[in-house]
């Protein structure tokens, strides 16, 4: 029977960076496989494979194979997007600096980086229901990741497990 001392070891948190790393793949992966399941059912005109359209890459984008490897891309650019957001941001706890960053990380994405994107129309051309399923995904993204790392952040501060 393992004394109190092998409990408290065996149960060692993970380092910080580590934490933030799971918390952006985790989130990446969640929520872009949400986002494909929302363009799968049409709630949405621009699934994960946005991620390609900043390249001719070809039909192989529109298919099955282009969402979930944009979705494996989105995943591993949303673990550099968690550090970005640790390094900036996390020292503010609030869920508002969460939804803040995702409407920031939809605007740099629809409005900023539009242009870069063959074949995706500007947000005025969009349909309404794109716009809204694309902002609240964003949103939730946003929170999430956000969210997380400043619960994590606060952890830290305060040395709590």
């Amino acid at each position: 029977m393992p004394t109190k001392q092998n409990q408290k070891t065996d149960t060692k948190d993970l380092p910080y960076s580590v934490k933030v790393l799971l918390i952006g793949a985790v989130g990446g992966l969640l929520w872009s496989c949400i986002w494909y399941g929302a363009y799968f059912f049409n709630f949405t005109d621009v699934g994960p494979n946005l991620f390609w359209m900043a390249w001719s890459l070809g039909d192989w984008t529109e298919e099955k194979t282009g969402q979930w490897l944009a979705i494996l891309m989105i995943t591993i650019s949303s673990i550099a997007i968690a550090f970005l957001y640790r390094y900036s941001l996390a020292k503010i706890s609030s869920m508002w600096m969460g939804i803040g960053f995702g409407a920031v990380l939809w605007v740099l994405i629809f409005y900023i980086a539009n242009p870069l994107f063959v074949g995706l129309d500007s947000v005025q051309e969009l349909s309404n229901i794109t716009i809204t399923s694309t902002i609240c995904l964003f949103i939730s993204y946003g929170l999430f990741v956000g969210y997380s790392i400043a619960y994590e952040e606060e952890l830290q501060k305060y040395g709590g497990t």
